[in-house]
């Protein structure tokens, strides 16, 4: 009899609420894990240094007004200009509009307008220095690469979470399981101890089996008492990750644990091979070293860049209108060209080195990463294996056991064997299923190491 409620406590019906699946634990970790919703703000963050940089290219609008008076002269200055800068090869477009009014000293006649004013426009090109590349287009290149690198960590950081979370999870249904044997066991020695009293008093029995009985009660009982406080544990544990639409955390009920365990399969040789190969494209951290020495790579260009001379051509339109005497225009072209190279140009050169130093760097981060990424997946595979050969050998162990215990009991109860006896099979048996809770515990952990490592959610 109670070999055979053993073989049913995985079943054993109860009263309970909707069981809580690792589907809806991930769920409730994607859209209400603190920690999580942390890491995604990182998106923001990259967003918005994308948007600083993008606004390096603002069209730039100053004014200015000047006046002399009480003095010889007397005039009146209004200026207004703008600047807008291009991502196409460093060009600058300018222009504007000036007024000039009142009597000017001979030196200054240039400040002096016809009564319409002046409009100007006219273009900044460099020519080597800042052409093929700027400072402002190398910060946008690399904000958006940070963008990229910022999606990167929060899916790296999402693969930790939701690993821990599945872990979580299959600890707080082993603590359910092992609570459940727990309590059938002691149901099973509360029910022998009412049979034992009553054969004492009939005569049927010694005294002694009955108070070994009692004593077996009182072990089980401290072992439901233990598995209940494991148990507690466990969900405690696991309502960090269980949350309700508002953030709270959810304590899970023993009503909501599964009816049990799915399923173990072992992994094919195959598949481990293409998962290998996959993970290598899936996994987030050799993409996010790439993405770095490309932010690298922008810093080098950059240095490579400001080596060169700094030759700009400046050219510019001037259209006078109104009435007045100025001595120019009332059209003009005018172009110019400059030129600045310091000689040691150590600053750039320094910079250089560094890029240069910092990708080699990365470079080596990389193919170690390459490595251990095709490392971890053998390992999670090899972890799975394992424990799916775990879970073989604790069912046949706990095959075993009953076996031998229906026997003991057999013996029993044909006045061949003694209470103690069938104690010690009936307690080798809980343990031979205990081993077989934590083996299929242990491969379901293994599994979401493993799904983790190939670079897919647990």
């Amino acid at each position: 009899m109670f070999g055979l409620m053993l073989l049913l406590v995985p079943f054993l019906p109860t009263a309970r609420a909707q069981s809580l699946t690792l589907e809806d634990l991930q769920e409730s970790v994607g859209r209400h894990y603190p920690p999580l919703l942390a890491a995604l703000e990182e998106i923001p963050l990259a967003d918005a240094d994308l948007l600083q940089a993008e606004g390096q290219f603002d069209l730039v609008v100053r004014g200015r007004y000047d006046s002399d008076s009480l003095g010889y002269y007397t005039n009146r200055r209004w200026d207004f200009s703008f600047d807008q800068p291009t991502a196409f090869q460093g060009l600058s477009f300018l222009g504007g509009y000036r007024l000039g009014e009142g009597t000017y000293a001979p030196y200054d006649g240039k400040l002096d307008t016809r009564s319409g004013g002046e409009w100007r426009t006219g273009l900044r090109l460099p020519l080597l220095r800042d052409r093929a590349i700027d400072r402002r287009r190398a910060d946008l290149s690399k904000a958006a690469l940070g963008r990229r690198i910022a999606s990167l960590s929060v899916q790296q950081q999402r693969l930790v979470i939701t690993l821990l979370a599945s872990r979580r999870y299959w600890d707080w249904v082993a603590a359910g399981r092992r609570f459940r044997l727990a309590q059938a066991v002691l149901t099973i020695a509360e029910n022998r101890q009412t049979f034992l009293d009553e054969s004492v008093k009939g005569g049927l029995l010694p005294a002694i089996d009955a108070a070994d009985n009692r004593r077996a009660v009182l072990q089980r009982k401290g072992q439901v008492v233990e598995a209940e406080r494991i148990l507690q544990q466990a969900a405690i544990e696991l309502s960090l990750f269980y949350r309700d639409a508002r953030g709270v955390s959810i304590l899970p009920l023993p009503e909501q644990l599964p009816e049990g365990f799915p399923v173990p399969a072992p992994l094919a040789g195959s598949q481990v091979g293409a998962d290998t190969m996959a993970a290598l494209q899936k996994r987030p951290e050799v993409p996010r070293l790439e993405a770095q020495r490309e932010q690298v790579q922008v810093d080098a260009a950059h240095a490579r860049n400001q080596r060169l001379p700094g030759i700009d051509v400046i050219a510019g339109f001037t259209s006078e209108s109104g009435a007045g005497v100025v001595r120019r225009g009332p059209q003009e072209l005018k172009a110019g060209l400059s030129f600045e190279l310091p000689l040691q140009r150590r600053s750039a050169t320094g910079r250089l080195a560094a890029a240069e130093a910092r990708s080699r760097q990365i470079r080596q981060r990389e193919q170690f990463a390459r490595d251990q990424i095709k490392a971890e997946v053998q390992d999670a595979a090899s972890a799975v294996q394992t424990a799916f050969q775990r879970t073989l050998v604790a069912a046949d162990e706990v095959t075993v056991s009953r076996e031998l215990e229906d026997a003991e009991r057999t013996r029993f109860e044909l006045g061949e064997g003694t209470l103690f006896q069938l104690n010690l099979r009936e307690m080798a048996t809980i343990e031979s299923a205990q081993r077989d809770i934590a083996a299929k515990a242990d491969y379901h952990r293994a599994v979401a190491g493993y799904k983790a490592a190939i670079g897919t959610e647990p």
